[in-house]
C-alpha cells in the first residue's frame, strides 16, 4: 500500500514572496523580502512612510517590475500569469487616485465590470459606510478625501474577492468607519479570505492582524504573531504623583526609568505591564498617561538585537 508523503498534503500559501528586491537607480526601493501569507489569515505590513510597504504592494500587483526575486499569487507568478489571477484580487492602493468625472456609482459600477460577477457587498458596503444615494450620484471630483476613501474600499471588497490587498486603507477615515472597516475584514477572514494590509498605525495592526512583518528601510526586519509582538513591544507610561516617590522604588524588571523628578516619573516598559502598575497603585496619583506604543521604540527592539 503506498502512502502520500507530508510533501503531498501541504497547501500552497495565497502569497509567496521570495527574495524581492526593487532598485531605484542607486537606491534601496526594497531588499530580499520573503513573506508566505496563508489562506484565512490577515497579515500585516507595519512600517513608517517610505518603508518599502507600497513598493512592495506594487511589485505583488505587477504594476513594477522586481529588479530581482520573485511574488506567486495562488501558486501563480505574477509576472507570466497576472492576466488570470487579477480578477480575484481585491485592492485599495496607497495614494489613492479615483476617475474624477465619475459619479460614485459609475465607478462602482465600472470597476465590478472587471471581475465578471456580481457585486455581492456592493450595497451593504454602501450603507455601512453610510454613503447615501445623492453621495454616489455626485462625481468623484466633489468628494472629500474620506468619501474617496470609503469608495476605494468598497470596490476592492464588493465583489467578495479571494485576496484582499490593502495599503494604508484606513488613511482619511474617522474612528468609526475606521472600525466599519476593520469589522468587515474580519467578516471577510471568517468565510476564508485573505487579507493583506499595510499600515503605519501599530494599533490597527494589533487589532485586526494574525501576524506581522516590520519593515524599515527597505528591509524586513522580523515576522511576528501578535501576541508575540505585544510581549517585546515598548510601552511608555507617564505617572504623576501626589507626593514625592523615590525612583529606586521602581527597580522592576523590563522597566527603564526615562525621565523623572520628585513628583513625576516616566517609564518604558517591555512586554508585561502589570508588575509596573501594582507598584504604581501603592502611591496617591494624580495623573497618568500611557498613550499609543511608539512604533519606533518597538522598532528599536530588534535592531538592538540585530
Amino acid at each position: 500500500m503506498s502512502t502520500i508523503s507530508k510533501k503531498e498534503y501541504r497547501v500552497e500559501p495565497i502569497i509567496q514572496v521570495s527574495h524581492l528586491t526593487k532598485y531605484f537607480g542607486k537606491s534601496i526601493g526594497i531588499e530580499d523580502i520573503n513573506l508566505e501569507i496563508h489562506k484565512g489569515e490577515i497579515f500585516g505590513f507595519l512600517g513608517p512612510n517610505g518603508a518599502g510597504k507600497s513598493t512592495t504592494i506594487r511589485l505583488m500587483l505587477n504594476l513594477m517590475r522586481p529588479s530581482f526575486g520573485s511574488v506567486k499569487i495562488f501558486n501563480r507568478n505574477v509576472q507570466k500569469h497576472y492576466d488570470k489571477i487579477f480578477n480575484t484580487i481585491g485592492n485599495v492602493p496607497g495614494e489613492l487616485r479615483l476617475y474624477e468625472e465619475l459619479t460614485g456609482y459609475n465607478f462602482l459600477n465600472y470597476m465590478n465590470k472587471f471581475s465578471h460577477q456580481e457585486p455581492k457587498w456592493q450595497k451593504e458596503l454602501i450603507n455601512a459606510f453610510h454613503l447615501s444615494h445623492a453621495d454616489l450620484n455626485k462625481k468623484i471630483k466633489h468628494y472629500s478625501h474620506g468619501m474617496k476613501q470609503k469608495l476605494g474600499i468598497i470596490q476592492a471588497l464588493q465583489d467578495d474577492p479571494e485576496l484582499i490587498i490593502m495599503d494604508e486603507p484606513s488613511e482619511g477615515l474617522d474612528p468609526i468607519n475606521k472600525n466599519v472597516l476593520y469589522d468587515y475584514l474580519q467578516k471577510f477572514k471568517a468565510s476564508g479570505k485573505t487579507i493583506f494590509f499595510s499600515s503605519h498605525y501599530l494599533t490597527e495592526v494589533e487589532k485586526i492582524c494574525d501576524r506581522v512583518g516590520l519593515v524599515k528601510n527597505g528591509k524586513l526586519i522580523t515576522k511576528e504573531t501578535i501576541p508575540s509582538l505585544k510581549e517585546k513591544m515598548i510601552r511608555r507610561l507617564e505617572v504623576t504623583f501626589t507626593q514625592p516617590v523615590l525612583a529606586d522604588d521602581f527597580d522592576i524588571q523590563s522597566t527603564d526609568i526615562v525621565e523623572q523628578d520628585s513628583h513625576r516619573l516616566v517609564f518604558n516598559v517591555r512586554g508585561n505591564i502589570n508588575l509596573l502598575l501594582k507598584q504604581i497603585a501603592k502611591y496617591d496619583v494624580k495623573n497618568l498617561v500611557f498613550p499609543e506604543p511608539s512604533l519606533e521604540d518597538t522598532f528599536m527592539t530588534f535592531y538592538e538585537k540585530q
